[in-house]
C-alpha cells in the first residue's frame, strides 16, 4: 500500500518532517505497517501529478484494493504570516477553496464528495503569537472533508512557539497506524481506531492519576501526622541558582552582580549564608546545569526544604523572549511539562526589565514568574518589574537588597512572601564585616591589594572613613575639582564622609578571567564555540545571531537629510586606499565635527547649528543569497559595533602601562574559548557608553587616592546631605554622558584597575537596532531583474551628534557626542554619501548584521483593511517599507513574478504560473496574491493615511519624493506632515489631529467605522504617549457628540477602552523607543 506525503513549507520544517516520514516508509523502517512505499511533494504538484484524478477512483489490486477501500494521504503544512498559504501550498488550497470541478465531480458516485474514496490526516505547523494559528493546516483539513475525504485524526498543530516536537513527534509515531485503520473497511478501522485513540491522549496529556491537575504551589506542602518531617539543615546541600535572560546585557549583569555580591559574603567566615555557592548561567542552560537538581528534593522527608532559585529576564520587540532564554521559556510553556512538575522542589524569585513604552511591559518576566508556580514552584517574593524607560535602578537596587535573605528564609521552610518588596533585608543578611571591616586585615592600597593576590570584595571591605580625618591632597585631580565647583566646597575643606548604607549594593559581575598561553588555548580546542552553536531548518542550517553575525556588504548609502555631501567627498579620499585604520578613522570622524560645528558663531548661525546636527542616512546591506536571513516589513536589523578606536587605545596602553599586558595576550572570559586582550576591549565591554553608579563605584574600589575615592563615592551614592550631592551624578555623570574612559581620565588614580576589574565593572556593547525601510518582495524582483543586484535591504538612521549642557562649574561640560554605530556608519558610508564613483572604494565596506523579527509589527493579511500610520522623523522608515511592499503588491502582471512572490516576500521558485488560476476570489487575498487580481474591481484595497512630523520642511523632510510619489500612485491616500520649528509654534503630528478638524473627523471614521489599524513608530518617551491621549481625546469627544456618553468622564473611559481593546486584537501596534 502506497501513502500520499504532501507539504507546504516555507522555512524547511514541514518538508523536513514530510521527507524523514516519508524515507522511514521507504526504507522499511516502521516494520508494522502495512504502508510499503511513500511519495512525497510539494502540494501544488497535486496537479502535474494528477492525484485528484487517482483519488476520485477506488484503489486498484497494485494498492490493496481489495484489502484497503481509501487511498492513503497525509499533509504537513504550514502558516505563514497570518494565516497565509506557503507558496509550494497555495494552489493546493486555492484549489480545495473552490467548488469540486466539474470534470472531477461527474466522474463520482456522489458529486458533491469526490474524495470518498480518500482517508487522510494533517499536520498544520504555525506560531501562537499570530491570530491565525495553524489556519493553513485547519483549511486543508475542513476542506478534505467537506469534499468527503475520510478524516483518519483530528488535525495536529504544532507550535513553534513552545517547540514543535511536543506534538510532532507523538503524532509521527501514530499517524500511519490511524491512517491505515481509515483506509481499511469497517470492522478493522473500529479496531484499529480505538488503539489509535491512545495515541491520542499522548497529544494532550492522559488523565491517569500521576497527571491529576495539582494545585500551584505557592505555600510549601504539609507532611502527614504519622511521617516526622527530617530537620532542616543549617546549610543547603544544593547551591543557590540564579538564571538571567539578557538581550542588552543589563539582566545579565544584574544576574551575575547578585552572584558576585553571595560569593563576595561567603568569603567572610563570619557569614552565616544558607547557600554554599552560587550557579549562575543563562536561562537556556537549565538542562545542562540545574534541572537534574531542580526535579529531586534536596533533603528527603521535609517538603518544606526548597531549593533556591533566581530569575533577572528581560522583553525584548513586544513580548519576545531573549535569544539566550528562549529554549527555556518554550520547554516551560509545554503542556507536556506540567505533569512533572519540575518546580515544585523550588522556591524562586523573578525579576523582570521591560519598557513601559510598549504595553506588554515586562511580559516575559511576568510569564516566567507565573508559569512556575503553576509548574509546582514556591514564589518566595512577589515578581518585580524594572523600566528602562524611568530607569531600573528605581526597582532593581531595593529589590536586590532584599531577595537573597527571602528566597534563603523559604527555601528553609518560611512563609512565601507574595508582597511588595522590602528594602532592609541585605542589613540583616550581610555579615557585618562585609561592610565594616577592621583596617587591619585589608591592604590599603591596589596596588598591595594585586601583590596579595586578593580580589577585588576585599578592596570593598576596606573602611569607609579610613581617610576622613586626612588631610586634602595638595593637588587635586580634575574629576576631584570639579566635584568640589559642583559642591560648593572650597579646596582647603575635606570632602564629606559617605554613609555605607546609600552606596549601591551590587558588585563584580565577572565571574572569572584568566591569562592563557598557547599551549593551553589549544588544549582547551574549539569544543567551547562548538557549545554556543545553533542552527535552524532553513536551507544552509545557520541562523545569524547577535553572537553570530553576518558580514554584509554596504552596497549604497544617501543622506534623507539636506545635508551638505562636500565633507563626505573628502573622507572618501581619506580613507579609500586600505586599510581604513583606526588613525583614519579617528581623523575622519574629526572632519565630520569640523565641517558640522554645533556651536554658533560668526561662521556657523544658530539655524544651521541644529540642521547640523540633524543627519539622517538611509544604508542599504547585502543579504545572502541562499535565504538564511530573512526579513518582512516592520523588522528590525541588529548591528553589532565596536568601541572606538579613541577609548581602546586609551584602555590598552593603561593596562600594558600598569600591568603589563600585552594587546595579543590571550585571555579566558568566564571559561569561554579565549580571545585576545585586544579581541576583549574592542567588542566585549562596552568603554561607550555613560557610567552607571554601580559601575561607578566598583571603580571607586580602585582609587588609590583617598580623595579620588571619596569623591567617586559622593558621586554613586544614592542620597546626601544636601541637594548638590543628591543631583550630583546626574549634574557630573548623566548630563555629561561620561564614559568609563572618561572617569579614568578623571580619576587617574583609579587606572591601577586590573584587566579582570575593569571586564567585571562593564557590561557588554548592546546591539543597535534599526528599523527595515524597503520590502523584500519589491527588492527581490529587483534582483530578479537585474543579475548584477543582490539580494539586500535598507535601513535608516539619524547620525547621533550632539553637545551637553553647559555647567559653568564643570570646565569640560558642553561636550561633543556622537553615537558610537551612526558616526563610525558615516565615515565608512562617505563614498557613497559623496555620490562620487570616483571615490568608491574597490572593496565594499562591511558591517556586522542579524535579523530582529517582530511578530506584531506587521502589515494586516487583509489587504482592504485601511491603516494610518503615524511616523514622526526617523519612525517613518518601517512605514516606507510597508508602502513599498503594497505598491510591490500591487505591481501590474506585465512582469510573472507577480506570480511568483508571496505577500510575505519570501520567493523560492518552483513553480509557473497557471492560466486558470487568475480569476481569484476575494478571500485569496490572504493566501498568494497575484496583482490582476488586486487591481480588478472585486478585490477591495483599503485606503492608507500617513501622518509625519520633522523640525524643518526644507531639511528633514525624510523621504519626501518617496511619498510624494506613493500618493500620486494610489498606495497613499491621505498625507499629513507637521513640521515644529519652521511656524511661531511647534507644530506635531497629534496637533495636527486635534487642531484640524478635518483630519481628526476622518482619524475617528478610520477607526471606528472602517475599523483601520493603527501603526505608531518613533520615540516613546513623549510622542508615542501624546499620540495616543490625542486620539482617545478624539474618539472621546465623537462619543460625546453622538450621544453615546452621559459625561466627558464616561466618554475618555469608553474611548480608552476601545483603543486598549484595538491593542489586544493587534489593531493598535506600537514600535518604539526611550
Amino acid at each position: 500500500m502506497k501513502v500520499t506525503i504532501l507539504y507546504g513549507s516555507a522555512t524547511g520544517n514541514a518538508e523536513h518532517i514530510a521527507k524523514d516520514l516519508g524515507a522511514s516508509v521507504n526504507d522499511g523502517k516502521i516494520a508494522s505497517s502495512a504502508f510499503t512505499s511513500a511519495d512525497v511533494l510539494e502540494m501544488n504538484h497535486f496537479k502535474r501529478k494528477k492525484l485528484m484524478e487517482g483519488w476520485a477512483r477506488p484503489p486498484d489490486a497494485a494498492s490493496g484494493g481489495e484489502e484497503f477501500q481509501r487511498h492513503a494521504l497525509i499533509i504537513v503544512c504550514s502558516t505563514t504570516g497570518n494565516g497565509d498559504a506557503p507558496e509550494n501550498a497555495g494552489r493546493f488550497v486555492r484549489f480545495l477553496k473552490k467548488p469540486p470541478p466539474a470534470a472531477l465531480a461527474s466522474a463520482c458516485a456522489h458529486p458533491d464528495k469526490p474524495l470518498e474514496r480518500l482517508a487522510y490526516a494533517v499536520l498544520g505547523l504555525g506560531d501562537t503569537n499570530y491570530d491565525q494559528f495553524c489556519e493553513s493546516g485547519k483549511v486543508v483539513d475542513r476542506k478534505l472533508a467537506e469534499w468527503g475525504a475520510k478524516r483518519a485524526t483530528e488535525v495536529a498543530c504544532a507550535d513553534e512557539a513552545t517547540g514543535l516536537e511536543e506534538t510532532v513527534e507523538p503524532w509521527v509515531e501514530g499517524v500511519l497506524g490511524k491512517l491505515e485503520a481509515a483506509c481499511r473497511s469497517g470492522g478493522e478501522e473500529k479496531k484499529e481506531e480505538a488503539l489509535g485513540g491512545e495515541l491520542q491522549q499522548k497529544l494532550v496529556v492522559s488523565g491517569g492519576e500521576d497527571d491529576a491537575p495539582t494545585k500551584t504551589a505557592d505555600v510549601p506542602q504539609s507532611t502527614t501526622a504519622t511521617d516526622a518531617p527530617a530537620a532542616i539543615p543549617a546549610k543547603s546541600p544544593t547551591p543557590l541558582y540564579i538564571l538571567y535572560g539578557s538581550a542588552t546585557g543589563n539582566a545579565e549583569h544584574i544576574a551575575k552582580d547578585l552572584a558576585a555580591t553571595y560569593e563576595s559574603y561567603l568569603q567572610n567566615p563570619s557569614f552565616l549564608g544558607y547557600f554554599p555557592s552560587v550557579v549562575c548561567c543563562e536561562l537556556n542552560q537549565y538542562k545542562k546545569k540545574c534541572l537534574d537538581q531542580w526535579t529531586q528534593p534536596p533533603v528527603g522527608g521535609n517538603p518544606t526544604v526548597k531549593h533556591g532559585v533566581i530569575v533577572v529576564c528581560s522583553t525584548t520587540g513586544n513580548a519576545d523572549a531573549p535569544e539566550n532564554a528562549d529554549r527555556f521559556v518554550r520547554w516551560m510553556k509545554r503542556k507536556s511539562t506540567e505533569p512533572a512538575r519540575p518546580f515544585q522542589h523550588c522556591a524562586f524569585a523573578v525579576l523582570g526589565l521591560g519598557d513601559s513604552n510598549y504595553d506588554v511591559f515586562c511580559a516575559t518576566g511576568k510569564a516566567i514568574d507565573r508559569r512556575l508556580a503553576e509548574l509546582g514552584g514556591t514564589r518566595a517574593v512577589k515578581a518585580a518589574c524594572a523600566d528602562e524607560a524611568t530607569g531600573l535602578e528605581e526597582t532593581v537596587e531595593p529589590w536586590v537588597g532584599s531577595v537573597l535573605g527571602k528566597v534563603a528564609d523559604v527555601c528553609k521552610g518560611g512563609a512565601a512572601d507574595a508582597g511588595s518588596v522590602k528594602t532592609s533585608r541585605v542589613a540583616a543578611t550581610a555579615p557585618a564585616a562585609a561592610a565594616t571591616p577592621a583596617a587591619s586585615v585589608v591592604p590599603k592600597t591596589m596596588k598591595e591589594l594585586a601583590s596579595s593576590s586578593s580580589s577585588v570584595e576585599e578592596k570593598k571591605m576596606e573602611v569607609e572613613d579610613a581617610a576622613t580625618t586626612s588631610n586634602p591632597t595638595t593637588f587635586s585631580s580634575n574629576g576631584v575639582a570639579t566635584v568640589r565647583n559642583l559642591l560648593s566646597i572650597p579646596g582647603d575643606s575635606p570632602l564629606p564622609a559617605v554613609e555605607t548604607s546609600s552606596l549601591p549594593k551590587m558588585t563584580s559581575s565577572l565571574s572569572s578571567c584568566e591569562l592563557v598561553n598557547e599551549e593551553e588555548r589549544r588544549a582547551r580546542g574549539d569544543s567551547l564555540v562548538a557549545d554556543n552553536m545553533t542552527v535552524s531548518s532553513g536551507s544552509s542550517g545557520f541562523l545569524y545571531t547577535a553572537a553570530k553575525p553576518y558580514e554584509s556588504n554596504i552596497l549604497d548609502a544617501r543622506y534623507l537629510t539636506a545635508t551638505d555631501k562636500e565633507c563626505a567627498k573628502k573622507v572618501a579620499s581619506l580613507i579609500e586606499e586600505e586599510p581604513c585604520d583606526d588613525g583614519k578613522m579617528v581623523r575622519a570622524m574629526k572632519m565630520f565635527e569640523e565641517h558640522f560645528p554645533l556651536s554658533p558663531s560668526e561662521s556657523a548661525t544658530s539655524s544651521q547649528c541644529e540642521k547640523n546636527g540633524k543627519r539622517v542616512i538611509e544604508m542599504t546591506l547585502s543579504l545572502p543569497d541562499d535565504f538564511t536571513l530573512e526579513y518582512e516589513p516592520g523588522d528590525s536589523v541588529g548591528l553589532i559595533v565596536p568601541n572606538t578606536p579613541q577609548s581602546r587605545k586609551f584602555v590598552l596602553d593603561m593596562l600594558q602601562r600598569n600591568h603589563g599586558i600585552s594587546p595579543d595576550q590571550r585571555i579566558s572570559v568566564d571559561a569561554a574559548h579565549p580571545i585576545t586582550v585586544e579581541e576583549a576591549i574592542r567588542s566585549n565591554v562596552d568603554l561607550c557608553s555613560t557610567m552607571k553608579r554601580k559601575r561607578l563605584y566598583l571603580l571607586s574600589m580602585y582609587a588609590t587616592d583617598p580623595e579620588e575615592e571619596r569623591a567617586l563615592k559622593l558621586l554613586c551614592c544614592g542620597n546626601g546631605n544636601g541637594k548638590e550631592e543628591s543631583t550630583l551624578f546626574q549634574t557630573y555623570v548623566e548630563d555629561q554622558c561620561r564614559t568609563v574612559v572618561d572617569i579614568l581620565e578623571a580619576f587617574p588614580s583609579c587606572q591601577s584597575i586590573t584587566l579582570e576589574g575593569l571586564l567585571g565593572c562593564l557590561p557588554a556593547i548592546p546591539p543597535r537596532y534599526y528599523s527595515v525601510c524597503s520590502s523584500p518582495l519589491r527588492d527581490r524582483q529587483q534582483s530578479n531583474s537585474d543579475s548584477g543586484t543582490s539580494f539586500h535591504l535598507k535601513v535608516a538612521f539619524s547620525v547621533v551628534d550632539y553637545l551637553t549642557p553647559t555647567k559653568p562649574e564643570d570646565n569640560s561640560s558642553c561636550r561633543r557626542m556622537g553615537g558610537l554605530a551612526t558616526r563610525r556608519l558615516e565615515v565608512v558610508c562617505s563614498p557613497f554619501l559623496s555620490e562620487s564613483s570616483q571615490n568608491r572604494a574597490p572593496t565594499l565596506p562591511t558591517v556586522q548584521i542579524f535579523p530582529k523579527p517582530t511578530h506584531d509589527f506587521r502589515l494586516p493579511s487583509d489587504m482592504s483593511t485601511p491603516l494610518i500610520l503615524i511616523g514622526p522623523g526617523t519612525g517613518i522608515a518601517p512605514f516606507i517599507g510597508f508602502l513599498a511592499h503594497r505598491r510591490a503588491q500591487l505591481a501590474s502582471l506585465e512582469s510573472t513574478e507577480a506570480a511568483e512572490m508571496t505577500s510575505e516576500g519570501t520567493w523560492r521558485g518552483g513553480y509557473e504560473l497557471d492560466p486558470n488560476e487568475l480569476a481569484l476570489s476575494k478571500g485569496d487575498a490572504r493566501g498568494l496574491n497575484l496583482a490582476v487580481d488586486y487591481m480588478s474591481k472585486h478585490q477591495r484595497v483599503g485606503e492608507i493615511d500617513l501622518f509625519f512630523g520633522c523640525r524643518h520642511e526644507d531639511h528633514d523632510y525624510l523621504y519626501r519624493s518617496e511619498l510624494n510619489e506613493f500618493k500620486e500612485q494610489g498606495i497613499l491616500t491621505n498625507l499629513y506632515a507637521a513640521f515644529s520649528r519652521d511656524a511661531g509654534s511647534k507644530t506635531y503630528v497629534q496637533t495636527l489631529m486635534r487642531e484640524d478638524a478635518q483630519c481628526g473627523k476622518r482619524l475617528v471614521e478610520m477607526i471606528m467605522e472602517r475599523q483601520a489599524s493603527v501603526y505608531v513608530c518613533g520615540d516613546g518617551n513623549a510622542m508615542g504617549r501624546d499620540v495616543q491621549e490625542t486620539i482617545v481625546s478624539l474618539l472621546a469627544k465623537n462619543l460625546c457628540e453622538k450621544g453615546k456618553s452621559e459625561s466627558d468622564e464616561d466618554a475618555k473611559a469608553a474611548a480608552a477602552a476601545h483603543v486598549e481593546q484595538m491593542k489586544t486584537f493587534g489593531r493598535f501596534v506600537l514600535d518604539i523607543w526611550s
